[in-house]
């Protein structure tokens, strides 16, 4: 009984944890996307296409949820969402490089945004809509 309760008190922090780690990256997202004239074409909730990316990037990282190396993956996507140059760029793949395993998995990385960002934006154009006609 004991470590049946044990076993479910440690499945909520981790779960927890996941959770939290994810946060930041999704704030940054849905800041992103509240002006994004896309979305706002086609009526999406900044938050849904927000939370599919995040569980995209998710899907994407190695580790399991709650591994502490996850919140810093998801730290370095949000920091690659926040580049305003190609300095800033190159800046944030030399900074990011030892936890990505190199430069050009940085890179990848950092390049896979926008492709993230095309599926969850179809995922939810899918999503919203029957038959060819958008559900409100």
């Amino acid at each position: 009984m004991k470590k049946l309760m044990i076993m479910m008190l440690a499945s909520l922090a981790v779960v927890g944890c996941a959770k939290k780690e994810k946060m930041g990256l999704r704030e940054v997202l849905i800041e992103r996307f509240k002006d994004d004239q896309d979305l706002k074409d086609y009526k999406l909730d900044p938050a849904e296409v927000a939370d599919c990316m995040v569980d995209e990037i998710s899907s994407s990282l190695p580790g399991f949820a709650g591994d502490p190396r996850r919140a810093q993956f998801f730290e370095a996507y949000a920091h690659f969402l926040n580049v305003k140059s190609m300095a800033d760029g190159e800046k944030a793949i030399a900074e990011f490089e030892k936890l990505f395993g190199s430069k050009q998995k940085a890179r990848e990385a950092a390049a896979s945004l926008p492709d993230h960002e095309m599926t969850c934006m179809g995922k939810a154009i899918d999503n919203g809509e029957t038959d060819g006609h958008r559900v409100k």
